[in-house]
């Protein structure tokens, strides 16, 4: 008999915290590092039954405050030097060493002592577990199994790997917490302990060594492997020579009854039945054995089947399971068997009996939407209200984050709790997880139960959740109604219900605060506003809400260090002194704020060029975060927590490994390899700490070698070790080949160059210098069918009325349409080698229709006139739409484009050697910026981003740029400054009207070493017009044309890009 459908059977839910806790990370990941305190908090919820045993980080942050203001004064001792100390926190810190290092030691030893309490523990469960799968085994032929015991010991394997996974997160977040706490004290103390000590007396202690959790998870998975091939019918072998295993076949003729009472169970057949049950009593065992097919038959077999094994009076109806610990009200409130559920009701079977996972049958009848169950439950024990399982979720709970609203109903209605009982222990909050579920009804139930407005454990209320993550802006209109203060800032980092959902794109939740008349020019923690966040995460739509309010006004407050979450100095007057009281400071601002002692003096450092493909291959692969995700297991929540290696067999790569789930720092992942044709991605899944695979698949050559796969999307299967499917894997990538023709010598061409302030560990520093500077003439460059680098500013050419894409044409073609159109390019070309120097906006509009290749142009123009050669290329939807079917790859049209820019630049030195024209590569479209930066070293790039621009901000005005070009797109600032840090590029040119609206992102993007230019391309002409335009609203005249601050040139619209002699910090 096949046991696969046994494996699909209801389970306990392992995963349930594992989840929530995960979803924390993510948003604590996303926002900030530096609020390790309230992330300890929300993991002591997430695992309550270790809370008591965490490091308690916020203990001795304080206790460094205290001893920093309390000196230690041994006997004969001056007043000097006592009023010395006290004006001193770091010498009050040196003095009080050892009273901090015995409160930390006496933490870490808290925790040691909890964790070998745990491992003994586990290791004895993974004992008993792994005997009872000998024992399921050894008793059972590979034809015959009888899986009444399988589903239990099945789902102890999965109810293991989740508990393990638990004390591992505890002991990554204590050694988490002991590594900041150090860090702190060395900030605050001016010393150097923490290394030493981390290696002496933290790294030595058994709880901060994996090796034992590393194999108890790799013993677990290796189990549980096996039990599910056996399950499958594949033959496992395991060893023979243990005592349990000894008696093979002595049990084979009582199991075969057990598998012929399962049968005729299954097919409804109950005079059969009613035969191997009188052959059952018999046995001695008979009563374990009836029991435990009942147990089994509960989940799917028909009442009359149930009724007859109940008459036979071999079933012990209070007994429950021996690895899960349910009885028969727990498998009917699961499986909504009400026939059983009134029988154990009848004969007063346990209802307040806990299980594996500490849930009562009132848990498991409300997290299931059993309303009738639970009526009859809370009548039957009304003391089982508030009951908490192991996650400290109460039953009240379970039915608000299942969304069972008559649950919700019937527990309300017996007066569950609906407010944490002490807010000093951090509680799961009713109302809040409500709102973050988005459940408008319970929430309806819950304020009429006077529900309290609280904080949780991340310092969010109510509102914040709803702002956050619900698509239903009724809530927040409830919310207000019931006493919420929309306007609230959340204890997280002072953020108002409008930042949450600026933040997250949730319009109908932005609007519904705006027309509740929120404030939204409040500042955050950081001094940034709602609409910085908005552009940051490239959400549009908020932003044009946000920009539609009233009373705008630049912030008064000065930039911020976005990266590290603090505020950069202003310039001092000449002569006004340094602060010197760090005392305040010190303690408030340890969490990465650079210490008050004068700097060592900023020496520029000049980088020439950037990394460059010369003989090896680029490939990038990409991963989605979006709502389906990279990784899908075909079974939701059976890995939640794991680890990926990706890595190949070429022997000089070394295997890159990304936590799951993904986070967004490591979406990203690239190799450099010497040839495609012998290049494969092995991906490997492991558990978090283990190490036997529990997934695998492999991405072949033929994906990364074709000729036009420079771009593209793969979805790869996922298979465990026996290959079967269980899940997909989806990530896109890009392949980068080196130029294909003679790239220009760097000993004969010199590259370009930028200066930055002093770096760190962190950050690239300021742009202070560079190589650019002067004008740069616009032309708008793409390729013919024959490869040809032609300028012109659209994709597609009307001819006779009929649009034809530019890349459908060969160059012939191209040029015969311009000749019909009446283009004088003889005329033209005259006019770039004599009168385009004195006339740039004349010749940029000139040359943008001219149907001329672009060397032509580069031939005819003065060397001495820059050029900013900006490349138009579709985007996938856009190739897509336009039906660009002949569209080169994007190698191809990097190396046609360079090949022409090359052969100009050795021309141009062989007729001057002493000057050479300045060359800078821009363009839309990312992969194209990419591939064109990694192929050379000479020239820099730069990426444009369209957010923002005026007619976006206000559609009313006449927004068009002199030259309308095809290819513009929009995408988050945050995408854009990560795909231009990570791909070297020189830097961004982003829209002036973004800038102006939010200030601070100049600050932020410039942090990340990049140069910014200030796209005015859509502005309505004459700076003077300004003055005469009526400022509509919105304040668009005042706000739109004005130059951003801090920026380091600017495009305009009349073709001409313009950079600062000097970059300035």
């Amino acid at each position: 008999m096949e046991l696969a459908w046994y494996l699909r059977l209801p389970l306990g839910d392992s995963t349930l915290s594992s989840a929530s806790l995960f979803f924390s990370r993510q948003h604590c990941n996303a926002t900030s590092h530096g609020k390790f305190g309230k992330q300890i908090q929300r993991r002591q919820l997430d695992l309550p039954e270790y809370a008591a045993s965490f490091v308690n980080y916020k203990a001795l942050k304080k206790l460094i405050k205290q001893l920093s203001a309390t000196p230690n004064i041994p006997a004969q001792r001056t007043a000097e030097e006592i009023a010395r100390d006290n004006a001193d926190p770091q010498a009050a810190l040196r003095a009080n060493k050892e009273v901090f290092f015995f409160r930390l030691e006496r933490e870490i030893e808290k925790v040691n002592a909890f964790y070998l309490q745990k491992e003994q523990e586990f290791t004895l469960r993974l004992k008993t577990l792994v005997d009872k799968k000998r024992v399921i085994q050894s008793r059972t032929s590979s034809n015959s199994k009888a899986p009444a015991t399988f589903v239990a010991l099945f789902e102890g394997f999965q109810q293991f790997d989740g508990d393990l996974n638990k004390l591992q997160q505890f002991v990554e977040i204590n050694e988490t917490a002991v590594s900041k706490i150090l860090k702190k004290w060395d900030k605050t103390s001016k010393s150097r302990m923490k290394e030493l000590y981390l290696h002496r007396a933290v790294e030595v202690q058994p709880c901060f060594n994996r090796e034992v959790l590393r194999d108890l998870a790799d013993r677990a998975t290796t189990a549980r492997l096996e039990l599910e091939a056996w399950a499958e019918g594949e033959n496992i072998q395991y060893d023979a020579s243990r005592p349990a295993d000894r008696n093979t076949f002595a049990g084979n003729e009582e199991d075969e009854l057990d598998i012929q009472m399962l049968q005729s169970a299954s097919t409804g057949n109950l005079q059969t039945l009613r035969e191997w049950l009188a052959r059952l009593q018999v046995l001695p065992d008979a009563r374990e054995r009836a029991t435990r097919t009942f147990l089994t038959a509960i989940n799917g077999f028909s009442d009359d089947v149930l009724a007859l094994l109940l008459e036979s009076q071999l079933v012990d109806i209070h007994a429950e399971d021996d690895i899960n610990e349910r009885n028969c009200l727990h498998e009917a409130a699961i499986s909504g068997r009400d026939f059983v559920f009134q029988a154990g009701l009848k004969a007063s079977v346990d209802i307040s009996r806990s299980d594996v996972y500490g849930r009562i049958p009132l848990h498991y009848a409300c997290r299931n939407g059993r309303a009738d169950m639970v009526r009859d439950l809370l009548k039957a024990g009304p003391e089982t209200i508030d009951f908490l399982d192991h996650d400290n979720f109460t039953p009240l709970i379970h039915s608000i984050v299942k969304s069972q609203l008559a649950c919700a109903e019937h527990v309300l209605r017996s007066n569950a709790r609906v407010d944490p009982v002490s807010m000093q222990e951090p509680d799961h909050i009713p109302l809040n997880l409500a709102c973050q579920h988005g459940s408008l009804p319970i929430v309806k139930l819950l304020l009429e139960r006077n529900a309290k407005l609280l904080p949780d454990a991340e310092g969010l209320y109510p509102q914040h959740m709803v702002a956050r993550a619900s698509q239903s802006p009724d809530l927040l209109l409830l919310l207000k109604h019931h006493g919420a203060d929309l306007d609230q800032k959340d204890k997280l980092y002072q953020w108002t219900p409008l930042f949450h959902a600026a933040s997250e794109g949730c319009v109908p939740c932005l609007r519904t605060l705006l027309e509740c008349g929120v404030d939204s020019q409040v500042a955050d923690e950081k001094g940034l506003s709602a609409m910085y966040y908005a552009a940051w995460e490239g959400h549009l739509e908020c932003m044009l809400l946000l920009w539609a309010q009233p009373a705008r006004g630049k912030p008064a407050l000065g930039p911020l260090d976005i990266l590290n979450g603090v505020r950069m100095q202003e310039p001092r007057p000449m002569g006004e002194p340094m602060s010197m009281d760090p005392s305040a400071s010190e303690m408030e601002m340890a969490d990465g704020i650079p210490d008050l002692e004068l700097p060592p003096p900023i020496i520029p450092l000049r980088r020439y060029g950037h990394n460059f493909l010369d003989k090896k291959v680029f490939i990038q692969l990409l991963f989605d975060q979006g709502n389906v995700g990279s990784i899908a297991f075909d079974q939701a929540g059976r890995h939640p927590a794991a680890r990926m290696t990706i890595s190949s067999k070429v022997s000089d790569l070394i295997p890159r490994t990304i936590m799951l789930p993904m986070q967004d720092d490591s979406r990203s992942i690239s190799f450099h390899v010497d040839q495609l044709d012998t290049f494969s991605v092995d991906f490997e899944i492991f558990p978090t700490f283990g190490s036997k695979v529990i997934a695998k698949s492999v991405a072949l050559p033929d994906i990364f070698r074709a000729e036009t796969s420079s771009t593209g999307s793969v979805c790869l299967p996922l298979f465990d070790p026996r290959l079967r499917g269980i899940g997909q894997l989806r990530f896109n990538f890009q392949v980068i080949k080196p130029y294909h023709g003679d790239p220009l010598e760097i000993t004969q061409f010199a590259t370009y160059w930028k200066a930055t302030s002093a770096q760190d560990s962190e950050h690239n520093g300021f742009v202070t210098g560079s190589s650019l500077s002067g004008d740069y003439i616009q032309l708008f460059v793409q390729l013919t069918r024959d490869r040809v680098a032609v300028l012109y500013p659209q994709f597609m050419i009307n001819y006779h009325g009929i649009d034809i894409p530019v890349c459908h044409l060969t160059f012939a073609q191209f040029q015969a349409i311009g000749t019909e159109r009446g283009v004088n390019q003889p005329q033209i070309l005259e006019f770039l080698a004599t009168e385009a120097a004195n006339d740039m906006p004349k010749t940029h509009r000139l040359i943008a229709a001219s149907f001329l290749s672009l060397r032509d142009v580069l031939r005819q123009l003065p060397i001495d006139l820059n050029v900013n050669i900006s490349l138009l290329y579709p985007s996938p939807q856009e190739e897509k739409r336009l039906a660009m079917n002949s569209l080169a790859d994007v190698n191809s049209f990097a190396d046609a484009i360079l090949t022409d820019v090359f052969d100009h630049a050795r021309v141009a030195r062989d007729n001057n050697p002493d000057f050479m024209r300045s060359v800078v590569f821009t363009s839309y479209n990312p992969n194209i910026c990419s591939a064109l930066n990694w192929k050379q070293p000479n020239y820099p790039v730069l990426l444009c981003n369209d957010l923002g621009q005026i007619r976006d901000l206000a559609g009313q005005i006449d927004s068009l740029s002199h030259v309308d070009s095809s290819g513009r797109a929009s995408m988050s600032i945050k995408e854009s400054a990560r795909i231009a840090q990570s791909n070297n590029f020189m830097g961004l040119i982003c829209r002036s009207s973004l800038l102006n609206v939010v200030p601070a992102l100049v600050e932020t993007i410039k942090e990340l070493g990049l140069v910014l230019v200030a796209d005015t391309s859509d502005e309505t002409g004459q700076s003077s017009q300004v003055e005469e335009l009526p400022t509509d609203p919105m304040g668009v005249a005042e706000w739109a044309y004005r130059m951003p601050d801090g920026v380091n040139g600017v495009m305009r619209a009349n073709g001409i890009l313009r950079f600062n002699d000097m970059i300035d910090m």
